[in-house]
């Protein structure tokens, strides 16, 4: 595999719990474990995973609107695996 792609792949798998973690510390109350626990307990996590993975909408149009494809393909590859994380939670 090329260095750009795994680039984006790593960058694709960090950027929504980077983002879940920066939303949790400053518009929640609680810590991220806490709230990762009620998530669970309410059975919406599935729902944070799928809004978490929108940050990387941004990052892939980023990529591609400076020319590096490869590393949007590693971003939206990334995207698609949690795509199916989402549906492996959903109905497993």
């Amino acid at each position: 595999m090329d260095k750009q792609f795994i680039k984006g792949l790593f960058v694709g798998l960090i950027a929504p719990i980077v983002a879940f973690i920066i939303y949790v510390a400053f518009y929640l109350e609680s810590d991220v474990e806490e709230t990762y626990n009620a998530l669970v307990k309410m059975n919406k996590l599935t729902h944070v995973i799928s809004l978490s993975a929108l940050i990387n909408l941004l990052l892939f149009f980023m990529n591609i609107k400076t020319d590096r494809d490869k590393v949007a393909n590693g971003i939206l590859f990334a995207t698609m695996l949690y795509a199916f994380l989402v549906l492996g939670l959903k109905f497993f």
